[in-house]
C-alpha cells in the first residue's frame, strides 16, 4: 500500500470519527434543550415540611426551597438592611432578622421582606419592629453567597452601620454571641410596606440550539473533507 493511500485511509478514519462525534453532540444539545424547556414550563410546587424537620434536619440542601411554619420570636436589635437588591427593576433592600425557634431555641436568619427605596435614600433609615410576629410561613433557602471582589471586612456602610453588602453570618455570630443555623428562612406573609422578591429564572434554553448548530456545523465540514478524499 502506497504512504499517500495509508495517509487518506487514516485521514478518512479520522474524519468518520469526527462526523460521528459532532452529529452525537449536536443529538445530546437538542435533547439537553427539550430538558430545559420542560423545567422552564412546569410550574414549580411547594413542597411543606414539619418544623421538626427543619431543626432536626441532617442534609440542609434537602430542605432548600421547601416552606414551613415555625413559632418564636425576633431578637431585639438584629434588623440588618442587605443592600443593592433589584426587584421588577426598582433599586431596594432585604430587610433580615434574627429569630429564636420556640422549642429548640436555634437562631434563624429570616428574610422578612424586600422593601422599596428608589431615589429615597431616605428609606434605607427607615424603622422597623418585627417584635410582634411570633410564627412565620417561610421558605427555607441558603444564605446569600458574598460578591466576588469584595473582601469579608468590607460587609457594611459605615456611615449606617445596619445596611451591610452582603451576610458576613460570622460577624453576627461574633455580635450576638450564640451560634446561627445555616439555612435562612424566607418570610412568605411580608408585612408594612415589604414584599417577597421572587427571581424569575431567564430561559437560556435556546443557548442548547445555537451549541447544537454549531457541531452540526462541525460535523458537516467534516462531511465535506470526506468527500475531498474520494474525489
Amino acid at each position: 500500500m502506497k504512504l499517500t493511500d495509508i495517509k487518506n485511509t487514516a485521514f478518512f478514519i479520522i474524519l468518520v470519527v469526527i462526523i460521528i462525534a459532532c452529529f452525537s453532540l449536536g443529538i445530546w444539545q437538542i435533547d439537553r434543550y427539550s430538558q430545559k424547556q420542560q423545567q422552564h414550563n412546569t410550574p414549580s410546587v411547594d413542597v411543606h415540611v414539619e418544623a421538626a424537620d427543619l431543626i432536626h434536619t441532617q442534609n440542609n440542601e434537602a430542605l432548600i426551597n421547601k416552606t414551613v411554619n415555625i413559632n418564636g420570636s425576633f431578637i431585639t436589635d438584629s434588623i440588618i438592611r442587605l443592600d443593592n437588591k433589584m426587584f421588577e427593576s426598582r433599586y431596594g433592600v432585604d430587610l433580615f432578622s434574627l429569630f429564636k425557634e420556640k422549642t429548640s431555641n436555634k437562631v434563624y436568619l429570616v428574610n422578612m421582606g424586600w422593601l422599596e427605596v428608589g431615589n429615597k435614600r431616605e428609606k434605607l433609615k427607615q424603622p422597623f419592629d418585627f417584635s410582634g410576629i411570633h410564627s412565620l410561613q417561610a421558605k427555607i433557602a441558603n444564605i446569600p453567597s458574598k460578591p466576588p471582589f469584595i473582601s469579608k471586612e468590607n460587609f457594611r456602610d459605615e456611615r449606617q452601620l445596619d445596611l451591610w453588602l452582603f451576610i458576613n453570618k460570622e460577624y453576627l455570630i461574633k455580635q450576638h454571641k450564640f451560634p446561627i443555623e445555616d439555612l435562612i428562612l424566607i418570610n412568605l406573609e411580608p408585612t408594612d410596606q415589604l414584599k417577597v422578591r421572587t427571581i424569575v429564572k431567564e430561559d437560556n434554553s435556546f443557548m442548547h440550539i445555537m451549541y447544537a448548530i454549531q457541531w452540526f456545523l462541525f460535523a458537516l465540514f467534516a462531511l465535506f473533507g470526506l468527500t475531498k478524499i474520494y474525489k
